[in-house]
């Protein structure tokens, strides 16, 4: 989400995240056998793909740069952003024009120090249609930056600029109240410049192609395996407040696993799925935190069957999700009202939450009699009587699990024929971005609170927009609310309500759940901050305390 990032974008189902098409599982906590030593074991339900900004599509790979890069700001427990690398912002020409005096102090791990320049060259480069970078709409505010992704501009033409070595100009072509919440996102982390020449297209495939400035370096990943290490990094600016020596990782797919390996101290932290989070309702160390997350089936509009609208709402309207919710996910998660999770913006006029005024009736309703009738319209303008549908999603535990409610679901109150094509984290990304599927069941991670996070991977130029959804009336909705109503609070926030609405008509997508989790955290893990928007894990000031 900050796609899925953080952070940002799309995330597979079940209590798992995805990133513009990803997810992780995120554990926290150290053993009291190990404490003395400040070390963490944790655990991941997917590896890391890449630490190059630019190619960074997935939630664990996301978290991993957050805890081993830094940027001009950082987000605290409630959203709110914070200076890290930046130490003072002016604002002026009507939020045009953002000026941002960097630290002096910043290092990389090669020994070089992090300047503005390193910025300018990371956003270039993101930028540049060469990197393929799927989260270029991220950049849409900076002056030049579409035409850039376009191939129509150089990327030096971007609207940023270094003065000298540590101030940042940055030129917006539209202005966003929520603009430096953005920069908080990993996507626009700087770059070392020197290191990316070095090793090519080879840049962040392994630990030792990879150059760091935050509170950690990654060891022992060489690009493929499924366990890594973060090191404390001693050349980070305010490494005397880094208290933890050492975060082991390790991929686990199986909750079970996960668990088993928790409950033998092997692991500090876990996240647990339903069963086990009604299992230990009761227990003081389980905390229970939103993902900032919505859970969907995408559909691929350039498939025949998936295209029919009439399909998508009566397969909307054939899933019970308080049930799939209470019965299946049980972890906490909410049924879906629409495309977005609560607490990401109020009513400026009335302090109604977004996903009320954003409902529209029979869209994500419980209602098979209305999914009947809409099943048979489908039948009779695909002219096929025996309907079938495959959902591709991930082969861990929650994912397969929720697959399989909807497949029962489906079967029962239409007569639908699922097919379930559950795959490793990596091969289902791959198919998806390729456009080799029907339905994909996702989730998307936002990085910050404000519905723009989730409604914009619906706009039909959207790199993320892997479904294909064209309309002119949710494009319009948003480009005004990025645009000629910015900074009129109202008006913005009546622009995006329409866009939701329009979403939710057209059922662009079909919203499940908004996501919760339930984590077994040990009790002697202190200075943990967790953001309770999204529930993201900052362990850059953690210690285990004695």
């Amino acid at each position: 989400m900050s796609l899925l990032e953080h952070k940002k974008t799309l995330l597979l189902c079940g209590g798992i995240i995805l990133i513009g098409g990803i997810f992780a599982i995120t554990a926290q906590s150290k053993s009291t056998k190990t404490s003395t030593a400040q070390d963490l074991s944790l655990a991941q339900t997917a590896p890391i793909t890449s630490l190059d900004t630019a190619k960074i599509t997935d939630a664990v790979s996301s978290t991993t740069l957050s805890q081993v890069g830094e940027g001009l700001y950082r987000l605290n427990a409630n959203s709110q952003v914070e200076n890290a690398l930046a130490t003072k912002t002016t604002v002026t020409d009507h939020g045009h024009q953002y000026t941002i005096n960097l630290r002096h102090d910043g290092k990389w791990s090669n020994g070089q120090p992090v300047t503005a320049k390193d910025f300018v060259y990371s956003w270039e480069r993101t930028l540049d249609p060469k990197s393929k970078s799927e989260f270029t709409y991220q950049f849409a505010n900076i002056k030049n930056a579409n035409a850039i992704a376009a191939g129509k501009k150089a990327p030096t033409t971007l609207g940023v600029k270094a003065v000298g070595k540590y101030q940042l100009k940055i030129s917006l072509s539209q202005p966003a109240d929520y603009f430096k919440k953005m920069l908080a996102s990993t996507t626009y982390y700087p770059m070392n410049q020197t290191a990316v020449e070095k090793y090519g297209k080879q840049y962040g495939s392994s630990a030792k192609k990879t150059v760091y400035n935050g509170p950690f370096i990654l060891t022992n990943w060489t690009g493929t395996g499924d366990n890594w290490t973060l090191k404390k990094n001693p050349r980070y600016a305010e490494a005397q407040s880094v208290k933890l020596n050492h975060i082991n990782y390790k991929v686990i797919k199986s909750t079970t696993t996960a668990y088993n390996l928790y409950q033998s101290k092997k692991l500090d932290a876990v996240t647990l799925d339903g069963e086990q989070t009604t299992q230990n309702q009761n227990n003081p160390n389980l905390k229970t935190v939103s993902q900032g997350r919505i859970g969907f089936m995408q559909y691929n509009e350039k498939n025949q069957i998936a295209a029919n609208r009439n399909l998508r709402t009566a397969m909307s309207l054939a899933i019970d999700r308080h049930q799939l919710a209470t019965k299946v996910l049980k972890n906490g998660s909410l049924p879906a009202k629409t495309f977005g999770i609560k607490n990401m913006m109020k009513n400026p006029k009335t302090g109604t939450d977004f996903t009320s005024d954003a409902y529209v009736k029979n869209t994500v309703d419980y209602n098979p009699t209305q999914a009947k009738k809409l099943y048979k319209q489908a039948q009779q303008q695909l002219n096929k009587q025996a309907l079938a549908i495959t959902i591709t999603c991930g082969d861990d535990d929650a994912s397969k699990n929720l697959a399989e409610f909807i497949q029962s679901q489906l079967s029962n109150r239409l007569g639908l024929k699922v097919n379930i094509a559950a795959m490793p984290f990596t091969a289902m990304l791959s198919k998806v971005s390729s456009g080799d599927f029907q339905v994909n069941l996702t989730s998307w991670g936002m990085d910050y609170a404000d519905p723009i996070q989730s409604l914009q991977i619906l706009e039909s130029k959207n790199g993320s927009n892997m479904g294909h959804y064209t309309s002119r009336a949710f494009d319009q909705a948003l480009t005004n609310s990025e645009g000629k109503d910015a900074l009129n609070k109202p008006a913005r926030y009546s622009e995006l309500v329409k866009a939701a609405q329009t979403a939710a008509k057209d059922q662009a997508v079909t919203p499940l759940y908004e996501g919760r989790t339930g984590t077994l955290v040990n009790p002697k893990l202190k200075g943990v901050v967790y953001n309770k928007f999204n529930g993201d894990a900052d362990y850059r000031l953690a210690h285990i305390a004695n």
